[in-house]
């Protein structure tokens, strides 16, 4: 760390604690940060170091009195100050996260992670004009002119997929309106790169990224979603229909018209022309995005925050903890089985029926059975394999939830779910939309 005080002892102490907390060597961390800390009283970072150690094993008011020690030690500690108002977001002290989140950003105001947890912790608090400040901050310092390199991978690598699915939206853009000389001239150079890339992701060379632009993977068009002064998410009659269905523990639910008329209309609108679709490596077939790389609108945000208000029993205690949207670009990309890592799922569909070839399929499956109460979400590809194993054993307790616009599925995140046979026509408009709406985090329960 090579700050004055410090001995070679000292160096060679918080070098074995940094290697034992990468390897998960918990209490061997533990045991060489405090001889560091016996050479060097007071340390920031070996501080700091303490506390992040403490909440990653779960003691956040240790963690919280470690922090403040290394605040002590230097008042202007970014990361002391972010990694104390996680452990105190985890303790449920939300007003005083929000303030040293605050205090983080106030200090680096690059500070990608302390604004995007601000983004989801002032939307439960009901600030959402605030909470999408900060998640337009998020998105300028992954694609703006502040960007910082976290989505650098995404910047400078492309799919044949990709860059024809760009194309494709330049030439609607160009068919609505929108500057249709400037995005037919920028789809035909979009497809001459296509023409020669490779299927799987790879890095763009010199000369593509010359051809493509500066603005490769940006936001280069956003279509405005505004929040409606008249509600977004439609008054249901069968709303304590829908309550007393999870409660029962009929695990998973649908309804139809979603959304008000006006506002799915806008919705849909703003998925096709906004160019936020940046992850492509993600699901095979699939574009996406996410709140924080661009999807936050201010009527997205409007729709989670009615349904949490329209479903206090189900969703007052869940927060929504994330939202994405994926493309199926291919017409029949499907996703594979797999869980939320969340407490409750709300699935809904963007794109027009008519788009779909076979109306009894298209939507998802939903598999009513839970798995056990120790799995754990790791990751779509990692879980796979098990996902799999598990849907086969209980294949004669799925829901078919058949593809419709406006449609949304509401389900406990854990259940397995995945995409049931979509086979949509070809055609930019008609690529299959979802929208999820994650509430609450993995460890939640429904009561």
């Amino acid at each position: 760390m090579g700050q004055p005080g410090t001995t070679p002892e000292f160096e060679r102490l918080a070098a074995a604690a940094a290697g034992h907390f990468a390897a998960d060597r918990w209490d061997e961390a533990e045991a060489a940060y405090r001889a560091a800390l016996a050479i060097a009283p007071g340390h920031p970072v070996i501080l700091h170091n303490l506390g992040v150690l403490a909440a990653r094993v779960g003691d956040h008011e240790a963690a919280i009195v470690r922090l403040d020690a290394a605040l002590a030690a230097d008042a202007r500690y970014v990361s002391a100050f972010y990694h104390r108002a996680a452990a105190l977001d985890a303790l449920g002290r939300q007003p005083e996260a929000i303030a040293d989140f605050g205090r983080a950003v106030a200090l680096d105001p690059a500070h990608y992670a302390s604004h995007r947890a601000l983004g989801f912790l002032l939307l439960a608090a009901g600030r959402r004009g605030r909470a999408l400040d900060h998640f337009a901050r998020t998105y300028d310092l992954r694609r703006g002119q502040d960007r910082t390199g976290l989505a650098a991978r995404s910047l400078d690598h492309a799919s044949r997929m990709k860059l024809r699915h760009d194309a494709a939206q330049f030439r609607h853009l160009a068919g609505v309106g929108r500057d249709t000389a400037g995005f037919d001239a920028l789809a035909r150079r979009y497809d001459s790169v296509a023409a020669h890339f490779p299927a799987a992701v790879t890095a763009l060379s010199g000369a593509d990224l010359e051809r493509l632009g500066q603005t490769y993977n940006t936001a280069i068009h956003l279509r405005d979603a505004p929040e409606m002064a008249e509600g977004a998410v439609a008054r249901r009659p069968d709303r304590q229909r829908l309550v007393d269905a999870i409660a029962e523990g009929k695990s998973a639910v649908f309804v139809d018209d979603f959304l008000t008329p006006r506002a799915f209309t806008t919705l849909q609108r703003h998925l096709l022309e906004s160019t936020i679709w940046h992850d492509f490596a993600h699901i095979g077939g699939f574009v996406a995005s996410y709140l924080e790389d661009g999807l936050a609108s201010p009527l997205l945000l409007q729709v989670a925050d009615e349904l949490r208000a329209a479903l206090p029993e189900l969703l007052a205690a869940h927060p929504l903890s994330q939202a994405w949207s994926f493309k199926a670009v291919a017409p029949k990309a499907a996703v594979d089985v797999h869980a939320d890592d969340g407490a409750v799922s709300v699935n809904f569909w963007m794109t027009p029926s008519a788009a779909n070839r076979d109306p009894g399929c298209g939507g998802m499956g939903v598999c009513l059975t839970p798995p056990p109460p120790d799995w754990r979400v790791t990751g779509y590809d990692e879980d796979k394999g098990r996902s799999e194993d598990f849907l086969d054993r209980h294949r004669g307790d799925v829901l078919l939830v058949p593809y419709r616009e406006n449609r949304a599925v509401l389900f406990r995140s854990r259940l397995l779910h995945y995409s049931d046979r979509p086979d949509f026509a070809d055609g930019y408009e008609h690529h299959r939309i979802n929208v999820t709406l994650l509430f609450g985090r993995g460890s939640a329960h429904l009561a």
